[in-house]
């Protein structure tokens, strides 16, 4: 459920801003506390910008609401006069001695907000984004009893006893329980652990599952698509079933069912991220029909998977497995000198490809902007930069936003770039000057197009501990790995 607004800068509209925020933060889960605090952020950060941004002229602004399944973020964006906040610093002392407010306003935001970060994107203006975090009760404090006490080990029952039905939100607590008796706390979607962000996720519609239960209706196996907000895909994730009803065929049925789900609800294609710690997620995406397409370097919170002895790296990886659920793919693509090759390789596992077009890079006379969208993940300390437009722009505008998101020392920054412009090739090339290395093709990930993946890893990888189970997977890991080292070695002796 995500909005956008984009309204001039007058201040007689600020209060209908502060009040659709507001109203729009209670509708996604917060409470009327946090919401308030939200609303009370952007009113500050509004004003400034309709009383100091714009002067002696007339100007737009455009607020961006985004949810996830842990947080909302507010991102406001406006081109006005240029602004500096670390030559505008709060004191209490000088507020109260001299009646001197100077930063008051960004102080009372970052006291409103769980995340506040303002960046300076120069010539393509400045950006400010507020995160707040819903506030959760965890599954062992959801209940009145301990879960220890509770009684899940009930014996299994025979195959034909098991129902799938489609999810609801009245399954929420179910799920929670499934995921913390079977997983304890190892498993790496955090947020299958509070049953309130499943049921605001169920009801809104960002996911969409299958449960099995038995006959006497207790929870046996649960399996989830998240759909994607940029593009006509989902992700196959949040799987889990109860330790005595494993070994009877239920996540087979299970991802079957999600797959006729996902055609009915017309996704073009489904994408799966398999952990590297192990093949066996890889095996069962490779038997449904998924091919590998990329492989992500990222960082996850150190935890200790049930069933292994020793706790993980916080440096993992995960080979990216994709299903086309379409015998079309809508755009054709551009393949980039470097990795033309082994992005040919790639396409020839699945039965459709796309048409592959000849792009003469356009003149750099020619007007086009370019389009940078900024997502930033404070829990995988990563960032992921969306490239909409390959404009004559992109060197400058790419370095002006690398340069602006480097006080968040962020152990991974990723950027897609679009398979169907031709400035894509020199891009990458550009990108791999500045330490980027290959991660892969993204197929359909942004508005129903093709995406390359390009990374950039600030922490040492351990490639020995990165297992692979497809061909192409392993392609893969031995370029990415010859990358990496190459920038290490030129590191060490620079």
């Amino acid at each position: 459920m995500e909005a956008h607004i984009y309204i001039e800068a007058r201040l007689g509209i600020l209060g209908s801003v502060t009040d659709f925020t507001y109203k729009w933060c209670v509708n996604m889960g917060l409470d009327q506390t946090d919401a308030a605090r939200m609303a009370l952020a952007v009113d500050e950060i509004l004003t400034d910008i309709l009383l100091y941004a714009f002067r002696d002229e007339t100007g737009y602004v455009e607020i961006w609401y985004q949810y996830t399944f842990s947080e909302i973020e507010i991102i406001i964006q406006e081109m006005g006069e240029p602004f500096d906040p670390g030559r505008h610093p709060y004191s209490a002392e000088k507020a109260i001695h001299e009646n001197d407010f100077e930063g008051a306003c960004l102080e009372v935001v970052r006291k409103m907000t769980d995340h506040f970060l303002f960046l300076n994107r120069g010539k393509d203006g400045k950006e400010f984004r507020l995160v707040k975090r819903f506030a959760s009760l965890d599954i062992r404090d959801h209940f009145a009893a301990p879960l220890e006490e509770q009684d899940f080990d009930v014996e299994p029952e025979p195959d034909e006893n098991y129902l799938l039905t489609p999810v609801t939100s009245e399954d929420a607590e179910d799920i929670a329980k499934l995921i913390y008796r079977s997983y304890s706390y190892s498993y790496p979607k955090e947020e299958l652990y509070f049953p309130n962000l499943i049921d605001m996720a169920i009801r809104h519609e960002y996911k969409f599952g299958t449960i099995v239960r038995t006959v006497s209706g207790g929870p046996a196996g649960y399996f989830a698509v998240v759909k994607s907000t940029d593009s006509m895909i989902g992700e196959v994730g949040h799987a889990v079933v109860s330790p005595p009803h494993r070994k009877r065929g239920l996540m087979k049925r299970m991802m079957n069912k999600l797959i006729e789900m996902s055609r009915q609800r017309g996704l073009l294609g489904l994408f799966g991220e398999a952990l590297t710690i192990h093949t066996f997620s890889q095996k069962v995406n490779e038997k449904f029909g998924f091919k590998s397409t990329a492989m992500v370097i990222a960082t996850s919170p150190k935890r200790t998977f049930k069933g292994m002895e020793t706790e993980l790296s916080d440096i993992m990886s995960v080979v990216i497995d994709f299903l086309p659920l379409t015998k079309r793919w809508r755009k054709p693509i551009i393949l980039p000198e470097t990795y033309a090759n082994l992005l040919s390789e790639i396409y020839s596992q699945f039965e459709h490809v796309p048409k592959v077009t000849a792009g003469k890079e356009k003149s750099d006379s020619e007007p086009i902007k370019t389009n940078l969208d900024l997502n930033i993940s404070y829990e995988k300390n990563s960032v992921l930069i969306i490239v909409r437009d390959v404009g004559s722009t992109f060197e400058a505008s790419c370095k002006r936003l690398l340069r602006s998101i480097e006080e968040l020392e962020m152990t991974s920054v990723y950027i897609d770039l679009p398979l169907n412009e031709s400035r894509t090739n020199s891009a990458i090339q550009w990108l791999k000057e500045r330490e980027f290395i290959l991660a892969g093709l993204m197929p359909l990930f942004h508005k129903e197009t093709d995406y390359f993946r390009m990374q950039r890893i600030r922490a040492e990888v351990d490639f020995d501990i990165i297992q692979t189970y497809t061909e192409i997977a392993g392609k893969l890991k031995e370029t990415i790995k010859n990358e990496y080292n190459a920038i290490q070695k030129k590191g060490s002796t620079a």
